[in-house]
């Protein structure tokens, strides 16, 4: 009980460390670099969230331990390759309903699906989410609901009213718990999540369909049949490879 409490400490230290340091050092300290090149903003950006969860696992379980840790370890073409099915939908939706946007830049088209799907799943999922339901025994519940608030508050600005702004929370929170319950249900293989997350980026970036969240009604049929797509799929793969990981004995505590 003990050890574990540490361990929560560390966790949730480090992810503080990563969300707030820089803006902490800036507001107490003054502290600011000035980074002209756009690549190397990004490095900078990701770098506050990679070093102090790298730091925390090194602590926690030994530096080569990290990856099995992030769950990166498991199986990079199964999870890529029942993402792509998953999201088909959205990418029909958006080429049928859609405008194509021309002169994307390589350095935004990289940035806005790939860092950001793959970082943002092994921040949120992967090392928070992961870190409390699996290794300190926090109920799905609670660890998926702190992770995906703090994800749900990270896309606060895509809101251009109060409506719009609650809306926005509502969609992202219920999209964190989401990629938080497949990643555990595909035998908690996070290259399932960050396939999604990283060709659902892709297909915002592509098409032209809402500037938000929230989307249009045409852009949300067709998210929420990828959703149930996704559920449907996954359910099935759960029920051959044992029954579904989540239940009622790992809600509120994690028994398991």
């Amino acid at each position: 009980m003990k050890e574990n409490f540490k361990k929560t400490i560390i966790v949730i230290a480090a992810f503080l460390i990563a969300m707030y340091g820089k803006s902490i050092l800036l507001y107490f300290f003054d502290f600011k670099i000035t980074i002209s090149s756009k690549s190397l903003q990004i490095i900078y950006f990701y770098a506050w969230w990679v070093i102090p969860i790298v730091i925390a696992l090194i602590l926690i379980y030994g530096f080569l331990n990290i990856i099995k840790e992030l769950k990166l370890n498991q199986s990079f073409t199964k999870g890529m390759l029942w993402a792509s099915v998953m999201v088909i939908p959205m990418y029909i939706g958006s080429f049928i309903t859609g405008k194509f946007v021309s002169g994307i830049t390589a350095t935004e088209l990289i940035h806005g699906s790939l860092l950001a799907g793959f970082f943002e799943e092994i921040f949120f999922r992967g090392f928070l989410f992961g870190q409390l339901f699996r290794k300190l025994k926090w109920g799905f519940i609670p660890a998926v609901m702190l992770s995906a608030v703090i994800f749900a508050m990270g896309h606060l600005y895509q809101g251009n009213s109060t409506g719009e702004t609650i809306g926005v929370f509502i969609v992202t929170l219920l999209g964190g718990a989401w990629f938080a319950w497949l990643f555990i249900e595909w035998n908690e293989n996070l290259w399932v999540p960050i396939g999604l997350h990283v060709l659902m980026n892709l297909s915002w970036i592509l098409f032209e369909i809402s500037d938000t969240a929230l989307g249009g009604i045409s852009a949300n049929i067709f998210r929420a049949t990828t959703i149930t797509i996704s559920i449907l799929i996954t359910i099935r793969y759960a029920k051959k490879n044992g029954g579904l990981k989540i239940n009622r004995k790992n809600l509120i505590i994690n028994h398991n």
